[in-house]
């Protein structure tokens, strides 16, 4: 009876250190922000709004959106290399904690839209996304109690012009000079 009981709790610490060396997407984020093959921002929300314009409801949907970190590797690098953080990625995202909200695409194109939290209060969206021409990559909105309801509503004051997409130019731009070059 005794070894059964230390067998049950060997399996049982065997299991809790496999989960513990699972990577989380923070880890991944933080291990290869620094690396200079990767692309990586982290935007404040301010970037993109004009406050002015925004009704109360609007402000503090928005203000629930702390920031954006985006991770991205051009295929330019190696092939080899992107499919390697690819499957990083996929095999990350695969974690009972990471939702599937939207899968879109093809064998070569795809995006994924995951969260973390619960539906009324989104802590976490993740939109990871590879292009077999131009790279893979993985953005991160970070925020507290995100309304997913909300959100919506929010993105469709862009087209009303109350979320300034002109500061978005200078990134995007930065993304096309990066893959092409």
């Amino acid at each position: 009876m005794k070894s059964i009981k230390i067998l049950g709790l060997a399996l049982a610490a065997a299991a809790f250190v496999s989960c513990a060396n699972e990577p989380s997407l923070q880890e991944y984020y933080v291990k290869n922000q620094q690396d200079n093959k990767f692309i990586a921002l982290d935007v404040p929300t301010s970037m993109f709004t004009n406050a002015d314009a925004l009704d109360e409801n609007q402000r503090t949907t928005l203000e629930s959106v702390k920031k954006i970190n985006v991770l991205a590797l051009p295929v330019k690098e190696s092939k080899e290399e992107y499919e390697a953080e690819k499957a990083k990625l996929s095999s990350i995202l695969q974690d009972e904690k990471y939702q599937l909200l939207m899968k879109y695409g093809s064998n070569d194109r795809k995006a994924e839209i995951y969260f973390t939290g619960d539906e009324e209060a989104i802590d976490e969206i993740i939109v990871y996304g590879y292009d077999d021409t131009k790279g893979v990559g993985v953005a991160r909105v970070l925020g507290e109690d995100m309304n997913p309801q909300k959100l919506m509503e929010l993105m469709k004051s862009l087209e009303k012009g109350d979320v300034d997409v002109d500061g978005l130019k200078g990134i995007t731009g930065m993304f096309k000079t990066e893959i092409e070059e």
